[in-house]
């Protein structure tokens, strides 16, 4: 533990670490507030997908070109047109991509449908812009609150 290492900070290190830990539980009351007034539950990736756990912890649907995060695959025309006929059916507004993507996938279920394409960031890395204004994981999650939030109403 870090305090141990270094006691003199302790306290330091205690209060930055509450004041992490009550941004985060502020994130998660974010995100609920967003899903439980939702006029939608479904959300559709032309991308990979590396949001398990988001659409798990918030009770969500999703459909996504890709089951997980591996380059090693490709979409299948049919899960291509599944995705399209997924959002005309469902009037679904978004198709989300993530950071640094080609975006392909999303582009061509856009045009198909009309649909805005938004980006999700998965948290992976970051960009130099975004590194450079020192933007954070808390920044990041804020941003991806407001997408969500486009996507599901």
């Amino acid at each position: 533990m870090l305090s141990e290492l270094d006691p003199d900070n302790a306290g330091f290190f205690r209060d930055n670490a509450d004041a992490f830990v009550a941004e985060l539980e502020e994130l998660d009351r974010l995100f609920a507030g967003i899903v439980a007034g939702a006029a939608r539950r479904t959300v559709v990736f032309g991308d990979r997908f590396p949001f398990r756990y988001l659409t798990d912890t918030y009770g969500l649907t999703y459909h996504a070109a890709f089951v997980g995060c591996s380059a090693e695959t490709q979409a299948s025309p049919a899960t291509i047109a599944f995705l399209i006929r997924t959002v005309q059916e469902e009037n679904i507004p978004v198709v989300f991509h993530i950071e640094f993507s080609n975006r392909f996938i999303a582009n061509t279920i856009a045009e198909a449908t009309g649909a805005r394409l938004l980006e999700l960031h998965s948290l992976h890395n970051v960009s130099h812009a975004d590194f450079s204004a020192g933007v954070t994981y808390i920044d990041l999650m804020r941003r991806n609150a407001e997408m969500l939030r486009e996507a599901l109403n």
